[in-house]
């Protein structure tokens, strides 16, 4: 079996890692093998790896009457066991969860509330509520949509949609800082666009990116309250943002018509143009990300089908590289999807029948 020298490794924003080999490396198997997974839950809606490697942690939506229960399940990625259940909420949604550069909390929203989790002890810490968003009387508040971790651990960026009303009209959304000693919302950043889709930290944390619908949004992170320095462009990005292992490139995929377009910023002067070119019209495309030598762009194509494949490009050259495309899952769809440190070993979560499965994948 050939193989490809994937790498692994923490990038501190709410997007998925499908880290991958850089140029020069020999190719992966085209159909990895896959073991027939853990079962974990009703549909899973997010996942993340501990920095060691040993723990699979996938954020859940079970079924009980009408009721969606959301429950965090802790697996052992060596014995793919279910090793501890964490119920976060009785009914609702929840983004993808995000685990701190030290392994110790995991960070996920749970409808309105930041979810903070201690992972030693499988026990949450709290369950802090998004802070009022000013708003004209009658007007809905605007949904959690993105979160990151800085760093060094002591502030958790989340993202806000803007408050709107039916048929009024829209306001524009919000980047929240909570301080992790406080335990509290510390600050409220404004943005100009109003529907807010994803952030990306810099590595270091001295800047974020944020997707909006007026454009991507550029901050400085270094003050204890983020400020706005510019509009980079309005590229139409969806969730799926990531920064490179340097900081000096940001990846993104674009939406709507340019589904099929993947976009690289300078950030040193924060400039976009598109680059990738995954279909020629608009497809099914997440989990834009990076490997840690700048060396590929990987994106996970048709998750929501039994042929939901992982691609490779060379940022170098800005082509595809099919033989190190990854298919073959075994799963109906794929939801949610992460890279152990180190490589070697991709987790997919997704749906078979009526059940979703943490599958293993090794190459």
């Amino acid at each position: 079996m050939s193989k490809a020298r994937w790498t692994g490794s923490l990038v501190a924003s709410a997007v998925l890692l499908l880290t991958g080999a850089g140029a020069g490396a020999a190719v992966a198997d085209t159909v990895p093998a896959a073991t027939d997974g853990t079962a974990i839950g009703w549909r899973a809606l997010g996942l993340a790896v501990s920095p060691e490697g040993n723990r699979a942690y996938v954020v859940a939506a079970d079924r009980s009457g009408s009721r969606t229960p959301v429950v965090l399940r802790t697996v052992d990625t060596r014995t793919g066991a279910v090793v501890a259940e964490l119920p976060l909420a009785d009914d609702g949604t929840a983004g993808r969860p995000v685990v701190s550069q030290d392994g110790r909390r995991l960070y996920v929203l749970v409808s309105d509330r930041l979810v903070a989790v201690d992972t030693a002890t499988a026990t949450v810490l709290s369950r802090t509520p998004a802070p009022d968003q000013p708003r004209p009387d009658g007007w809905s508040t605007g949904g959690l949509t993105g979160l990151a971790v800085s760093p060094d651990g002591s502030k958790v960026y989340v993202d806000q949609d803007g408050p709107e009303a039916y048929g009024q009209g829209v306001r524009p959304g919000r980047v929240l800082v909570f301080g992790t000693p406080q335990g509290a919302f510390t600050a409220s950043v404004p943005l100009r666009g109003h529907t807010v889709s994803a952030i990306a930290l810099q590595p270091g944390g001295a800047g974020a990116y944020v997707s909006t619908d007026a454009g991507l949004e550029h901050l400085d992170t270094t003050a204890p309250v983020p400020t706005v320095l510019r509009t980079v462009a309005r590229i139409g990005a969806t969730k799926e943002l990531t920064a490179s292992p340097d900081g000096l490139h940001l990846y993104a995929l674009g939406s709507q018509a340019d589904a099929g377009t993947g976009y690289v910023v300078d950030t040193v002067n924060d400039t976009a143009r598109p680059v990738f070119t995954f279909a020629d019209g608009p497809v099914d495309l997440h989990y834009v990300a990076v490997s840690p030598d700048g060396g590929r762009v990987h994106v996970l194509k048709g998750g929501w089908t039994p042929q939901a494949s992982v691609l490779s490009y060379d940022t170098a050259t800005d082509t595809g590289v099919p033989g190190e495309t990854l298919t073959g899952f075994g799963l109906d769809g794929v939801s949610a999807a992460a890279v152990a440190p180190g490589g070697h070993t991709l987790y997919l979560a997704g749906i078979r029948g009526d059940l979703s499965y943490l599958k293993t994948v090794r190459y």
